[in-house]
């Protein structure tokens, strides 16, 4: 036997079923809405043609006119070159007496035949600087990583064991000393040379590039090197034209060193690091 209440109960299953069907489209309506209103309408109000792409770039966080990224970033390795195992052994086994012959006909008219640069405002003393760090930057200029209209197709008519033999050569001079004739440096810059501003996240410039050489194994030593030609460098990696160092050391700590700071250093590694009394 049946009761009212049995016959009452798909009647109301149909009305559950209605309602949940009209709650569901009245909420799906509201999450439209509030998507448009939120992506769309709210990020036009100022401007004057409808742009739907745009007003949704902007309010995700996206300029409209901001720059495309590219493959390299600021914190990532411009370089190919590896300190690996086969790395460090290729360059014990490089030859400074072929590198010889190949600075004579290749180098020398910048570099001078020894390493001591016939004008070493717009090309570096190589005398006595580190093999590695020779290497890697002729490796830079080779793979684009370091642009030069001058050294880069020098470079490319390398093969790797003449970059390794012109590395080798180079080292193995003698160092050119303090150039230039630039007033000594003051103490501040000195300071900053010596321990760095740790405040602002500047490390000491000796911990790569002094006499210990404690650092990477591509940093150069500077001291020898033109005051000019210094300055220019770190203004180069300061306004990133200059990209080339690993991990983004130098144009992190470059753009933080203001002009007078700049020239002061360069100054100070020109002049043989010596300290203003």
């Amino acid at each position: 036997m049946s009761t009212d209440q049995d016959h009452g109960a798909p009647e109301r299953r149909a009305e559950d079923r209605l309602w949940r069907f009209w709650v569901s489209i009245a909420a799906g309506t509201f999450v439209v809405v509030s998507l448009l209103v939120g992506l769309i309408v709210l990020p036009l109000r100022d401007e004057a043609r409808f742009d739907p792409w745009g007003a949704i770039c902007r309010a995700i966080g996206i300029r409209k006119d901001a720059p495309t990224a590219t493959g390299k970033t600021s914190g990532s390795p411009a370089s190919s070159v590896t300190w690996s195992a086969g790395t460090r052994l290729a360059l014990l086994g490089a030859s400074p007496a072929s590198g010889s012959t190949i600075v004579k006909e290749t180098c020398a008219a910048c570099h001078g035949e020894t390493g001591a640069s016939v004008d070493p405002q717009q090309f570096p003393n190589l005398a006595g600087q580190t093999e590695e760090a020779i290497f890697k930057q002729l490796r830079d200029f080779q793979t684009g990583a370091r642009a030069s209209d001058i050294m880069a197709p020098i470079a490319q008519a390398l093969t790797e064991a003449q970059t390794r033999d012109v590395a080798a050569y180079f080292a193995a001079q003698k160092r050119v000393e303090a150039v230039g004739g630039s007033p000594t440096a003051p103490a501040n810059i000195v300071e900053l040379a010596r321990i760095g501003a740790p405040a602002r996240g500047i490390p000491s410039c000796y911990s790569c590039h002094g006499q210990s050489r404690s650092g990477p194994e591509e940093a150069p030593v500077l001291f020898g090197q033109s005051a000019s030609y210094l300055e220019d460098q770190l203004k180069k990696f300061a306004s990133a034209e200059r990209r080339n160092d690993m991990f983004a050391r130098m144009r992190t700590i470059a753009k933080q060193l203001s002009p007078e700071e700049m020239h002061g250093m360069a100054i100070y590694y020109g002049d043989g690091g010596a300290a203003k009394p």
